[in-house]
């Protein structure tokens, strides 16, 4: 039982920003109950014994492989036949995103986005997103494949977010938020060592670059403020100011066909939209 305790899910909570995101949240004074939603578990648990968890909060570390469809589906699965005096509140996705339904309470869910999705226009120069390219049959460049996916990930926030309007009503309040540069998180961690090295030792120098724990603050100002109860579809900038995503985020056709998109590979094929 959650004991009156706010549910909390986290995503990448073992390390870099989903880390120092869960520092920052045991120390708030309201009860949490987290759920920790990790593929490694044993690094999960050992990065939990070296906290102090505060006797109002309550951690639960659970099995999320978001390199599967079947772990992301049995997880999700998993909540919703949870028992009732343990709703789902904030949904906190940092690693990737899941789509789930909820029973009838108002959740809030927080998308882990990038200031990075607004670059394909700003600079001509840059690729535009291609559907034919999803596999690299056209070739492959890490920085741009992350950058269009954190841009399709901002026209499923918004699409979703119609969805729920209409639907919902005020259940669910979907935030997204752009921690800012990071380089001493693990995002660099399948990259070339060269890279790796560049972002642990250099990089972190610039005066742009911010610590795990400065977006961490992001983070926990979009699940936990106040002044965004029962608010939805905002964008908060890494100064946790509400801010404007990327024009291409907002067109409604993109929205459609890369939501479409996302229910072929997922497997969803009953919420396409027509």
């Amino acid at each position: 039982m959650s004991q009156g305790r706010k549910v909390i899910v986290l995503t990448g909570a073992n390390s870099g920003l989903g880390y120092e995101t869960l520092k920052l949240l045991i120390q708030h004074s309201t009860p949490y109950h987290f759920i920790l939603a990790v593929r490694n578990i044993p690094a999960t648990e050992k990065a939990v014994l070296a906290l102090t968890i505060p006797p109002q909060h309550k951690i639960e570390i659970s099995k999320l492989d978001l390199s599967s469809f079947t772990s992301i589906k049995s997880f999700a699965q998993g909540l919703l036949t949870r028992d009732s005096t343990l709703p789902l509140n904030i949904l906190i996705l940092n690693a990737a995103t899941i789509k789930s339904t909820f029973n009838s309470f108002i959740s809030r869910i927080i998308f882990v986005n990038s200031s990075l999705h607004k670059q394909s226009e700003e600079h001509k120069n840059f690729e535009s997103l291609d559907v034919k390219n999803l596999n690299d049959s056209k070739g492959y460049d890490g920085l741009l494949f992350y950058r269009h996916s954190k841009l399709v990930q901002m026209l499923f926030f918004n699409q979703l977010n119609k969805l729920l309007e209409r639907e919902e009503k005020e259940k669910v309040s979907l935030i997204a938020i752009e921690p800012g540069f990071m380089p001493q998180t693990d995002l660099s961690r399948e990259s070339a060592i060269y890279i790796k090295l560049l972002m642990k030792y250099i990089l972190p120098l610039a005066p742009f670059a911010r610590t795990p724990e400065q977006g961490g603050t992001v983070i926990v100002y979009a699940s936990t403020s106040p002044e965004l109860e029962k608010q939805s579809g905002l964008y908060i900038n890494k100064c946790c100011k509400v801010d404007k995503a990327s024009e291409d985020s907002y067109k409604e056709d993109l929205q459609k066909t890369w939501w479409n998109i996302s229910c072929d590979l997922t497997g969803l094929l009953e919420k396409k939209l027509l």
